[in-house]
């Protein structure tokens, strides 16, 4: 574009060379004044994440149950959680339990803006992904409604899925909606959440075959069943689920089921 102005070239250069200086000046001097800081534990560091914080991730290990993924003492096919229930999707599997700093974590990208941890949590549930991947067309993601996911400003769960999606060189399925205002899943105990999330998702478009489905955290399994059973009824034939953790059913909001590892009476 300059190659009959040299003067033009050299100021251009000169110009570059300068920004570049003062942007490494500018970062800096904010690095002095506000120093970075892990988004978990908040301690000085120089990644969104902290080795300590990511060493403490509590990664589920050992065997699990064949539809839920819950931890079991031995392999079953189903487990007391899942038994009996109407699951839409093939299977579900989870990173790690929804505890210690891998909680925190989850909790900094949901609500403290913590974007810059997708990249580290969707590596903490990559060589789950990679067992999936090769049998799905395409990775979808828990939708939000449009109102909270416009006050966030994103949704964590598809940036999750974007990211994996990516990094496997799968498409992105974005045709999933939430289209009921409902209560908050949190909000309920366990027992009322299955009726709350009823007809809450529909899939829109042309829906893969194969899907994984990625949201952030399995506690029951109500909400990946009912987008599951959304996507089937669009033409999905297999939906297979993947979260960076899972809830321990600890007996909380007046539910009295075991916690994490199911005991020998499963079958």
């Amino acid at each position: 574009m300059n190659r009959h102005n040299p003067i033009g070239s050299r100021a251009l250069c000169s110009f570059r060379s300068t920004w570049m200086g003062l942007r490494r000046l500018l970062g800096g001097i904010l690095e002095l004044v506000f120093p970075q800081v892990c988004l978990v534990c908040e301690s000085a560091s120089k990644a969104p994440l902290c080795a300590s914080c990511a060493d403490s991730f509590s990664r589920i290990t050992g065997p699990v149950c064949e539809k839920c993924g819950k931890p079991c003492v031995r392999p079953v096919a189903d487990c007391r959680e899942c038994r009996g229930k109407h699951l839409h999707f093939t299977r579900a599997r989870s990173g790690g339990a929804y505890t210690g700093s891998l909680k925190s974590a989850i909790h900094s990208l949901k609500y403290r803006n913590g974007k810059r941890l997708v990249a580290y949590l969707s590596l903490f549930i990559d060589d789950e992904a990679g067992h999936l991947m090769d049998a799905v067309d395409a990775v979808a993601f828990v939708p939000l409604s449009k109102l909270k996911e416009s006050g966030r400003g994103y949704n964590q769960s598809g940036l999750l899925a974007k990211e994996l999606a990516r990094r496997h060189d799968k498409p992105l399925y974005t045709g999933l909606a939430k289209v009921k205002n409902i209560p908050e899943q949190h909000r309920l105990g366990f027992a009322r959440r299955g009726d709350n999330v009823k007809g809450a998702f529909r899939a829109f478009g042309k829906v893969p075959e194969r899907v994984l489905l990625i949201d952030d955290v399995y506690t029951t399994g109500s909400t990946a069943s009912e987008c599951a059973g959304a996507l089937k009824q669009r033409g999905a034939a297999v939906v297979y689920v993947l979260t960076v953790a899972r809830t321990p059913l600890d007996g909380s909001k007046g539910d009295h089921r075991r916690a994490v590892v199911d005991s020998c009476k499963c079958r």
